[in-house]
This record gives C-alpha cells, structure tokens and sequence, in this order.
C-alpha cells in the first residue's frame, strides 16, 4: 500500500438528486478529484503528466454505497494508491460521515496512457517512490469480468457532445453511468438506488461519435434488481460494460 491522503467535502446542491441526497457520479466524480489533489500534492499532478506526455484514465472502478450523502452533510474521503502493476495503477477510496461510519467504498485499477500513441505505457520507477510504493503487485492481483449483457431489453442512442470530453479529449467516464441509467425504466430509478456499481472501460469515445446502449434487468431472490449495460460505438465494437446493483428505497 502508498501513501494516504485525505480530503472534506461538502454535498452542494447542485450534486443531488430529486430527494436531496448525492448522486452516483457524483461519488466518481469524487474519486476523480481527490486523486488528482494527491498527485498535485505530492509533485506529478497534471502540468507534470503533460510536461511527460502521460496520463492515467480509468480502466475499472467497483464502488460499493452503504448510503448516499445528502444535501449539506460533510464528508471525509481517504484514498491510498495500492499498487503498481506494468502499466496498471490500483486505488482504493474510503468516505466517512460526520459520525465516522463508513458509507462508500470503492477501489479502481487505472491505465496510464502515453498521449501521443494513445496507448498504455508501463509506470515509470519514480512514481513508485513518489506514491510509496515497494514493487509490483502480486500474483493475487487479478482483473475480473463483468456478467456479459445476453439479450437486451432497453437500448438507446446517445450522440457524443462537447460537453461530455474532458482534459483527456475522450468522454469523461461519468457520461457512461448517466448513459446506463438514462436506458433504465423510470419507476426503477425513481423506487431504487445503486447500491454497487462496477463499470469497465475498454475503449475511448471521441466527440461526435455515436454510441447505442443495451440494457437489461432481472430481479433477484432478495429484491434487489441487477442492471446489465453494454455500450457500443457506431461500428458496433464494445467500448464498456457496467453492472448495477439495485435496492428499493425505504
């Protein structure tokens, strides 16, 4: 395990849904901004990624919600990078209510990508040192796969806007949950919440491509609902997966 870094947020109004409480990207979003404050902290933050033509993306992130924050409440996020791995990075994300009680987990394997290929590129020594990591990960570190989407029975075509790119000219990886969720029925989105979410990411989505996005659901023997997602771009290749898992909301 690296080095620990810890950040307080605060549930703005403008990160909440229709019952006050935050949404699911804004979690990601989160997980977003306190690794890049860590990296800013400790000397490699984004004008260094730029100055080395680098960049780490997300590539699969399994994110746990005991519950949602709402509007107002402070919070306290911890995150630790864990491991380093040819070109793989692993973090893991902890916040914490005002009481202490741990409402979301989450862990996350990035790529880090050199800009100029477009292409995974293996981490260098120094960043080892930099996050205070001794040598690469284990031969228990393994990568899951998602449940693959079988049949369809929601789909629906989202085009690619400016407003969806971010600093790494590809779409942010928020748009692919708001994309998931937007093919789902509303009564499930209105009488549930994502309890667990894993999405993986396997290909990047340029501004004015098209992507069309498959759904399906089932309900299991506790009540809860699963939610499987495919993405496609126009050619038809998969570009990420996600699963849901969904509770009622009491």
């Amino acid at each position: 395990m690296g080095k620990k870094f810890s950040k307080d947020y605060e549930i703005h109004y403008y990160e909440v849904d229709y019952r006050l409480q935050s949404t699911i990207t804004t979690i990601v979003n989160f997980m977003g901004d306190i690794g890049t404050e860590q990296s800013e902290k400790l000397g490699v933050g984004m004008e260094y990624l730029i100055s080395k033509n680098m960049t780490w993306v997300f590539y699969k992130y399994d994110i746990k919600v005991h519950r949602y924050p709402k509007y107002g409440e402070k919070l306290k996020m911890v995150t630790e990078p864990s491991g380093f791995k040819k070109f793989y990075a692993t973090r893991e994300y902890t916040i914490y209510d005002e009481d202490e009680n741990k409402i979301v987990e989450a862990q996350a394997i990035f790529f880090l990508i050199n800009t100029d290929k477009r292409k995974a590129m293996r981490v260098p020594e120094d960043q080892y040192v930099v996050y205070g990591i001794e040598g690469d990960l284990g031969k228990d570190f393994k990568i899951d796969k998602l449940e693959k989407l079988e049949e369809a029975m929601y789909s629906k075509e989202f085009k690619i806007r400016y407003s969806d790119i971010d600093s790494n000219r590809h779409v942010n990886n928020t748009k692919y949950i708001e994309w998931a969720i937007e093919t789902l029925p509303l009564e499930l989105v209105k009488d549930y919440e994502l309890k667990r979410i894993k999405v993986t990411f396997e290909k990047e989505c340029l501004y004015g491509e098209e992507v069309c996005v498959s759904t399906s659901t089932r309900e299991e023997v506790d009540g809860t609902i699963t939610s499987i997602h495919k993405i496609e771009n126009s050619s038809g290749k998969k570009i990420t997966s996600l699963v849901g898992e969904w509770r009622k909301i009491k």
